[in-house]
């Protein structure tokens, strides 16, 4: 995948940090980015979000670039009523000095038509209060700032402070890098060992072992089960598609934000 500018020279970027489990309850009412940027104080955090009712849920998929200056872009906006959060993922970080959540998952109409994409937070409101497991972190946030290679705005980690005996790695994989080796690659980096993997991002296409390819240009990805090889995935058309990664088949088309556990979840 052939980005407009100029390639970065660094192709992963880690930073070492603390990460608490909690179990919080995000409150009815509040748009999705409020009740999770209040459940943990203004923290950076990674969110586990299971059958979560919501009042309206808006979203969008990727989509064919509508210029040269990216290589894919995304779709209009789709507005859900009393929908369900069936599976997703949530970081948590800061853009322009205020909290940003970037969110990928899947969702259910009240007809039990499914849908994946990217959930768009701000514009998400919760029907009731939900219990939910969230990794706080500290010492590590992701920052948006703009992104020369891709074009795009992009989420990158940042320290906050420094940590003793950090137990996680707030990371990002840049294009082009398969995602097997760039997670071995951040968990390197930090010198830590990787027992649970939480992320989101985008594949060029995604290829699952014994499934047909998504082969759009881009696709939207959840990783699922800890592993960092389950995944929910999502292209231009058609339904969303869930299994475990081909290895060393999957390359990432403009980003993926991961924290990497080094205790079981």
């Amino acid at each position: 995948m052939i980005h407009p500018g100029p390639v970065a020279v660094d192709r992963i970027s880690a930073v070492p940090c603390i990460a608490t489990h909690r179990r919080v309850t995000l409150k009815a009412g509040s748009t999705l980015l409020l009740a999770m940027t209040e459940a943990v104080g203004g923290a950076g955090a990674w969110f586990d979000l299971t059958d979560l009712p919501v009042e309206t849920l808006t979203y969008v998929r990727p989509a064919p670039a509508p210029d040269e200056c990216h290589v894919a872009w995304y779709s209009d906006e789709t507005v859900l009523t009393d929908a369900i959060v069936l599976q997703a993922g949530a970081h948590l970080g800061r853009r322009d000095g205020a909290a940003f959540a970037h969110v990928h998952g899947l969702w259910s109409e009240r007809d039990g038509t499914r849908h994946a994409g990217h959930l768009l937070a701000e514009a998400t409101v919760l029907s009731v209060d939900h219990v939910v497991d969230v990794w706080v972190l500290d010492g590590a946030l992701l920052e948006s700032a703009p992104d020369a290679e891709t074009g795009f705005t992009l989420f990158r980690p940042i320290s906050t402070g420094p940590v003793d005996n950090p137990n996680a790695v707030l990371a990002t994989i840049r294009p082009n890098m398969l995602i097997d080796e760039g997670l071995a690659r951040c968990s390197e980096a930090a010198g830590l060992p990787v027992k649970a993997v939480k992320g989101l991002g985008s594949l060029v296409g995604t290829r699952l072992e014994g499934q047909p390819a998504l082969d759009d240009d881009a696709t939207e990805v959840l990783l699922t089960g800890g592993t960092g090889q389950g995944v929910i995935a999502v292209g231009f058309d058609g339904p969303a598609v869930s299994g475990d990664l081909d290895s060393g088949s999957n390359r990432v088309c403009v980003t993926f934000e991961v924290l990497l556990l080094s205790q079981p979840t």
